[in-house]
C-alpha cells in the first residue's frame, strides 16, 4: 500500500529504533524551540513516544507539521480483517462505530481508496474524558482495507492543541483517498512483507 504524503508529514525510522529517538528528538526541539542543553529531556521524552508506540504495534510513526496547525503525530498499525472487505463491510464497520466507539466519536465517514472504500473516525474529547483523566487529544483514525491479505492499516493522526484542527482533517482525509496498491509485492509469509507493503 502507498500513500501520497506531503512534505509537511516527517517520517521515523521505527525500524531503528535508537535513531528515531534521535530524530524525533531533534524535531521536537525545532518545533518547541528549545535551549542549548535541552537534548537529555528532549531524548527522553522521544523515547517514551517511541517505546509507547513500538509497544502499541505501530510499524510507521511521523510528526505532521502543515503551516497554521499545532504539530500532530501520525502513527500506522496492522489490523486483521474479514477478507471478504466490501463496502458493506466498511458501513457496519462505520456503524458499529457510531455505536460503540465511545463518547469522543464525533463523526464517521467513508472515503473512496485505491483499495476499496475506506472509514474515518473523528475523536473529540468531552467532559468524560477529563474526568477520567484521560489525554485530551483530538484524533482521527483511519481503516483502510488492503484487499485479499485479510489485513488493514490503522492509521492515527493525534494532536494534543485544537489549532488547526480543520487543516489536519483535510490533510487526514487526502492521505488516506491517496491509498494503493503497491507493485510488486513480496510473499505474505515473507518477514519482510509488513514493511514493504504499508509505506509512507
Amino acid at each position: 500500500m502507498r500513500l501520497a504524503v506531503p512534505d509537511t508529514v516527517r517520517s521515523l525510522p521505527l525500524e531503528q529504533p535508537q535513531r528515531a529517538v534521535q530524530e524525533f528528538a531533534t524535531i521536537i526541539g525545532e518545533l518547541r524551540d528549545a535551549p542549548d542543553g535541552a537534548a537529555a529531556d528532549l531524548e527522553a521524552v522521544a523515547t517514551e513516544a517511541i517505546d509507547a508506540a513500538l509497544a502499541g504495534g505501530a510499524f510507521m510513526m511521523a510528526v505532521v507539521t502543515p503551516p497554521d496547525a499545532a504539530p500532530a503525530l501520525l502513527t500506522g498499525t496492522v489490523l486483521e480483517v474479514p477478507p471478504s472487505w466490501s463496502a458493506g463491510t466498511a458501513e457496519q464497520l462505520r456503524d458499529s462505530l457510531d455505536d460503540v466507539g465511545g463518547p469522543d466519536v464525533r463523526e464517521t465517514i467513508t472515503v473512496d481508496t485505491g483499495l476499496g472504500p475506506a472509514v474515518i473516525v473523528h475523536r473529540v474529547p468531552g467532559r468524560e474524558q477529563a474526568r477520567e483523566r484521560r489525554p485530551l487529544a483530538l484524533q482521527l483514525q483511519a481503516f483502510i482495507p488492503e484487499p485479499g491479505t485479510g489485513r488493514m492499516l490503522l492509521l492515527t493522526l493525534a494532536s494534543p492543541s485544537p489549532e488547526g484542527w480543520p487543516v489536519h482533517q483535510l490533510l487526514f482525509a487526502q492521505l488516506v483517498a491517496s491509498a494503493q496498491a503497491t507493485p510488486d509485492l513480496p510473499p505474505a509469509d515473507d518477514p519482510s512483507y509488513e514493511t514493504h507493503t504499508y509505506r509512507l
